[in-house]
């Protein structure tokens, strides 16, 4: 038959074969035979291409991050005038209706060393003194929210007592409508923050935002302190049981900051 075929199909049938021969014998000794030798001689032939696809993608990620960015800068830059312009308005009405302004408040850093209460830690041992400034009354603070206060100070180092000491009390509101109330915390039926005093007429709603009212000497307005959780009557039936989501988490805390006490000419009335 092979004669009677074209040169052409004739090579074909060759290779077809010889294909066919080489598969076989892939196929009976292909475990036996080194397989480092050639994956290392491919990883040395495609190592180039993949440097070139990793260095593409990473390119195309930056570049997406980098626009993602501008546009976020250019979000909070119109925000940040925004709020800057609004600022100075309340203060001249402010000025105006004889109220006192708002200050900005110095912060000073310090560092966690540790906490101590249990089931939930209630102080704070801080890396600051009175040789530092810091002083028993002083607020602390971190980046999310409010923490507590300043209860003892030493020459080096001072012990804050935090919001979840059973006998700290923060006067607080709601910072969407106002509604006022005094933060505790609470071991039943079990560790929480609760907003008491809280009458059933007012309305709270889940997600709201609480902040410090000001109310208090011993704390600064519009302090962030948490978020509503859940809203029920309390066992009395006479005040809503509402409970509040710490916006600064107790157990990650490394690092916070103080804010000087005002003086007694700087107080509330």
């Amino acid at each position: 038959m092979g004669g009677f075929l074209p040169p052409a199909e004739r090579r074909s049938s060759a290779l077809l074969g010889l294909y066919v021969a080489l598969s076989l014998l892939l196929l009976l000794i292909g475990d036996r035979l080194p397989q480092s030798g050639p994956r290392g001689v491919g990883a040395w032939i495609f190592a180039p291409f993949d440097r070139v696809v990793l260095s593409l993608d990473r390119a195309a990620a930056a570049w997406r991050d980098n626009r993602e960015l501008h546009q976020r800068i250019a979000e909070l830059e119109i925000e940040n005038a925004r709020l800057r312009l609004q600022g100075i308005e309340n203060d001249q009405l402010r000025e105006q209706l004889g109220l006192r302004t708002y200050r900005n408040y110095a912060l000073k850093p310090v560092e966690v060393l540790a906490l101590s209460g249990e089931p939930v830690p209630s102080a704070a041992t801080l890396s600051a003194g009175a040789h530092q400034g810091v002083h028993e009354g002083d607020v602390v603070v971190t980046r999310d929210g409010l923490l507590g206060r300043i209860g003892e100070s030493y020459p080096g180092l001072s012990r804050a007592v935090l919001l979840t000491d059973l006998n700290s009390a923060v006067a607080c509101e709601v910072e969407s409508t106002g509604v006022l109330g005094v933060l505790r915390f609470t071991s039943t039926p079990y560790p929480r923050l609760v907003l008491t005093g809280v009458p059933l007429s007012d309305t709270v709603r889940v997600g709201e935002r609480v902040v410090t009212s000001g109310l208090s000497r011993r704390y600064p307005r519009a302090i962030p302190v948490g978020q509503v959780r859940r809203v029920g009557p309390d066992p009395t039936g006479l005040v809503q049981d509402i409970e509040i989501e710490p916006a600064a988490r107790v157990s990650r805390i490394r690092h916070a900051f103080v804010i000087p006490h005002p003086a007694p000419a700087e107080d509330h009335p």
